[in-house]
Formats: structure tokens, sequence, C-alpha cells
């Protein structure tokens, strides 16, 4: 299930960040954000970090802490599933905002959009089948994926 979740979600990462480069600068070409895409070099120690245990820790402690705890939680105190799913996905995508941190606000939406077409399909399966594990499995490759363009050289 796990492998059939990233397989829809990760396309819409593509299409939304493209979508959005579009929206605030007319067109990929113009987007400041080619420099993000390329690779950089991180010092050694960053790299192993990254490589072997930032995307291990990482995937888990996102879905557990927005669609394990925050979610259910926001549902028992609101009565709303609504208004747990929009605070959830919200604040979700919000996180994304600042990762890489470049003050433009451009980007800092740019970062928003390209992120929320996922986090709300995400959320909106484990409504549906409120089981993590496929979800942290299909999150580990999108942030193997990240670990990958931001470290290796």
């Amino acid at each position: 299930m796990g492998l059939g979740y990233f397989v829809l979600v990760f396309p819409l990462f593509a299409v939304a960040g493209y979508l959005a480069q579009v929206l605030l600068w007319g067109s990929p070409a113009k987007a400041p954000i080619a420099f993000l895409m390329q690779a950089h070099s991180l010092p050694v120690w960053a790299t192993i970090y990254s490589l072997t245990f930032w995307w291990l820790i990482s995937s888990p402690t996102e879905e557990i802490t927005f669609q394990g705890y925050a979610l259910p939680r926001l549902q028992a105190l609101t009565g709303r599933t609504w208004v747990a799913f929009a605070v959830v996905v919200l604040c979700w995508a919000t996180q994304h905002c600042m990762l890489p941190f470049m003050p433009d606000w451009r980007f800092v939406l740019y970062r928003f959009l390209a992120f929320l077409p996922a986090v709300l399909v995400m959320t909106a399966i484990y409504l549906r089948t409120r089981r993590l594990a496929p979800l942290i499995f299909a999150h580990w490759p999108m942030d193997i994926l990240g670990a990958i363009m931001t470290g290796i050289h």
C-alpha cells in the first residue's frame, strides 16, 4: 500500500511545484529556485546524517505528529473532522515553507503551494484508512530523494 501511496502522492509535488512556479514567477525559467534543485555540497558529517538517519527519523516523526497525534486530538477537541483536517494540512504544509530558509515571500508561498496537494492527499488517506505504516513507507522515498538532492554533489 505504501508504494501505491508513493506513486499517487509524489507526482503531486512535481505538478504543484511547477504550477506554483508559473503562478509566482510567470515561468519555471524565471524562478530562482532552480539553484535549490541543483546538487549542493554539504559537510561530510551532514551528508552522512542526511542519507542514513534523517530520512528514517523525519518521515515517521511527521506522520506520527500530524496524522497520529494532532489529527485525532483536534477531531476530539472540535468535534469536527473538517476543522481538524484543515488545521493539520495547513500546519503540515507550512512546516515545509522554511526548509531551506530563504527570506523571500514568493519562495515561502512556493513551498507551501508545492507541498499542499500532497499533504491534502496523505491526510485524506489517513482519515480513510487510519493506518500510519503505509504512509510512513510512502513518505520515506520522498525524504530520501530530498536528502539526495540536497547533499550529494
